[in-house]
């Protein structure tokens, strides 16, 4: 099984840079919500943009003023939760 990580760097709360991003859900400027290898991670603040997206890497850059990152319980919940997103 391969062993996959997640890494998140914070600069001066205003550039972020995430890995292991499976998909970009949500997206505003004070709301960034991301599914992970480790389940969600939600991003609020304030002129929040994603400067870049690595797609090969799964790596997402975010520009802005971070107030909150806030992550969810586990992969296979945030699984449960993205599909009745979808069926909504």
């Amino acid at each position: 099984m391969q062993n996959i990580k997640q890494q998140l760097t914070l600069i001066d709360r205003r550039t972020l840079t995430v890995g292991g991003i499976i998909e970009i859900i949500e997206y505003d400027e004070e709301n960034i919500t991301l599914f992970s290898v480790m389940g969600d991670i939600r991003i609020k603040g304030e002129q929040l943009e994603i400067n870049s997206a690595f797609s090969e890497k799964d790596i997402v850059m975010i520009n802005g003023l971070i107030r909150s990152i806030a992550f969810g319980d586990n992969k296979e919940k945030c699984a449960d939760n993205f599909i009745s997103r979808i069926f909504r």
